[in-house]
Formats: C-alpha cells, sequence, structure tokens
C-alpha cells in the first residue's frame, strides 16, 4: 500500500492519555515536560539575543534549531492543557487540540532531522577545533530530541502517511524561506566566508541561493528525507500501538471497574426495592381471608 503523506489531524479524547499511567498521572508528566521545554527554550532565546549575542536580534529566529524548538514548546503547552481539559472533563478548544496535533506531527521528525543534520555540519570543525560545544548546543541538537521520543512513545499520539503531509509542507515552507531571505538580502548577523557583505550571506551554506543548481540539489534530498522520516515514525507508531495493543492505565480500569459497578447497581435496584403496590395489597388480602 502506497505512503501518500495527507493533511490529517487527529483529535480524539484517547490520543491524549497513556497506556502506562492514569490520565491524573499524565497530565503530571505532560506539565513537566512542557515546564523543560518552554523554561530552556525561553533561556536559550534571553541568553543568545540580550546576552552572548545581541547582535543577533531577529537572526536568531531564522535558524531551523530555533524554529523547530519553538514549533516543540507550544506543543508540549498545548498537549499539557488538552490532557488537562480531558481530565478534568472538559473539551478542549479546536485551535487548541489542532495545534497540538501539528506541532507534535511536525515537531517530531524535524527535531531529528535537525539533531542528525547539525552534528553532519559541525563534526569538521569539532575535529579541528573551531567550534565549542556547550549544554545548549547538545540540549538543541540531541535532548530535546530524546524528550520527544519519550513522550512519543509513552503516548497515544498517532503517527502515520495521514498526516504525514505537514512535515513536508514545513520544509517546503522554510526553503522558500531561505530563498526570500536571499532575494531580500536579508543577510546574517555575522560575517561569512566568500561574501564581503553580509546581507549576501545564507543561513545554511547548504542553501545558498547564489548557487542555484547546487541549492535546488540540496533542497531536493531534503524533501526525499522527509518522506523517509514520514515512514520512520510511522513505523515507530505501528510497533508503539502493537506492543500497547493490549494494555490499559491503571486509570481507565479504575474508570471502567467504576463503570461496571454502576451497571449492576442498576440492574439490582430494582430487584432490592420492595413492591410498594404488592406492600398495600397484601394486608387487604390477609383481612379478606380472615
Amino acid at each position: 500500500m502506497a505512503c501518500v503523506p495527507g493533511f490529517s489531524l487527529n483529535c480524539e479524547r484517547k490520543n491524549f492519555s497513556s497506556p502506562y499511567m492514569s490520565e491524573q498521572n499524565y497530565v503530571r508528566f505532560r506539565a513537566i515536560w512542557a515546564l523543560i521545554f518552554v523554561v530552556h527554550g525561553l533561556y536559550d532565546q534571553y541568553t543568545s539575543i540580550f546576552i552572548d549575542e545581541p547582535s543577533q536580534s531577529i537572526w536568531y529566529y531564522f535558524y531551523l534549531t530555533h524554529q523547530s524548538r519553538l514549533v516543540q514548546s507550544l506543543g508540549q503547552l498545548t498537549e499539557w492543557m488538552c490532557a488537562r481539559s480531558f481530565f478534568k472533563g472538559e473539551i478542549p478548544l479546536a485551535w487548541i487540540s489542532k495545534t497540538t496535533m501539528f506541532c507534535f506531527v511536525v515537531g517530531q521528525p524535524i527535531s531529528l532531522l535537525v539533531a542528525v543534520g547539525y552534528w553532519l555540519m559541525v563534526w569538521s570543525d569539532l575535529e579541528d577545533g573551531k567550534h565549542d560545544v556547550t549544554y545548549y548546543t547538545v540540549y538543541n541538537h540531541g535532548i530535546n530530541g530524546l524528550l520527544l521520543f519519550i513522550s512519543f512513545m509513552i503516548s497515544r499520539m498517532p503517527y502515520s502517511c495521514s498526516n504525514g503531509g505537514w512535515v513536508i509542507l514545513a520544509g517546503i515552507l522554510y526553503l522558500g524561506f531561505s530563498l526570500m531571505q536571499f532575494l531580500f538580502r536579508w543577510g546574517s548577523f555575522e560575517p561569512c566566508e566568500g561574501y564581503e557583505d553580509q546581507r549576501d550571506c545564507p543561513i545554511y551554506e547548504q542553501f545558498d541561493w547564489h548557487k542555484p543548481l547546487r541549492t535546488a540539489l540540496f533542497a531536493f534530498i531534503a524533501v526525499a528525507i522527509g518522506f523517509v522520516v514520514i515512514l520512520l515514525y510511522s513505523g515507530l507508531a505501528a510497533l508503539r500501538n502493537c506492543c500497547t495493543s493490549g494494555q490499559t492505565a491503571s486509570g481507565e480500569v479504575a474508570e471502567l471497574q467504576k463503570e461496571d459497578m454502576e451497571d449492576i447497581h442498576n440492574v439490582t435496584e430494582p430487584l432490592n426495592k420492595p413492591d410498594k403496590a404488592a406492600a398495600t395489597a397484601w394486608p387487604l388480602r390477609v383481612s379478606r381471608e380472615v
């Protein structure tokens, strides 16, 4: 069966739960994950823009690493909001649940591509000692991806070809953004090799539109890799669902037991209640017999 990427955003209640924990504990887990992503994101933005490299300014948001982390942080926050609403017996707003699914579908594979692509690009500089590795370097290109993978495997969030089209669309939009950066000469906040004017500097050397044929080739490869990661995460989701198909969270077991007891109560309650008509008629029958 062919895998045709679609744009589905399935927002069923079961998506915002886990087979390994109760709904209450899952809400707590989602809160911890949201806190980790939001705090790391805010701190990195503050230190990068206002302390370490004030000249970076708006260019901070040009990089795919930072754009993807914004998507990831937003997704973790809204996923906690949805899980909390369902736990309280409420229905989350449609735009919140749709945003959660979009961020999940896009953020998961992009985190993997960002991590792999980054270390491949800087590996030679690391060997030559030209590139420093800090905690945030590892977090932005590894730790956050690992946290997302853990979240993926313990949740019930669906992933298949039917919603993988958002990944392809996100990749095409970023390629379009890099082209706009070239056409409008937005450049970079720091000098780059090969160009005297910083306004001609590309975001990434691999997507330098001054060299259209090479950039077009890299763009084609990037889109092709997008299809590969869709298949990868679809397979991981199928494997996860297969391993947890017979499992039910402890909270769900308790809820099912509660429903069963209510059903039994509803069935047996009429049997336990005295028949008022019979109780009233019994003394009359006795008096007549006497």
